[in-house]
């Protein structure tokens, strides 16, 4: 019985043990990263407050603006809020 608490034990340390290695690999969780450059909550770069983020506005970001047309779903020149939640998610990727 003694021994199947020992494997036990030493099965969870080295699952532990694998985990943590795997976290130290990416980056820091302040928020959406890319090459060390953080993306902002869309209302920080909606600078006008019209509710959409420009690409004027989204220039601010290197990251955000050499996908912006991609995430443009609806081609308008403007990221809505979910169409900027898709690009952080695929700068985050």
């Amino acid at each position: 019985m003694d021994n199947h608490i020992k494997f036990a034990a030493i099965a969870a340390m080295l699952c532990c043990a694998a985990a943590y290695a795997g976290d130290q690999q990416r980056p820091a969780a302040a928020g959406k990263e890319t090459g060390g450059a953080v993306l902002p909550e869309f209302s920080t770069l909606d600078a006008n407050g019209d509710g959409v983020i420009s690409k004027e506005e989204a220039r601010t970001q290197a990251s955000l603006a050499a996908i912006f047309a991609d995430v443009d779903a609806n081609n308008n020149g403007k990221l809505d809020s979910q169409e900027y939640a898709e690009a952080r998610n695929r700068i985050e990727e």
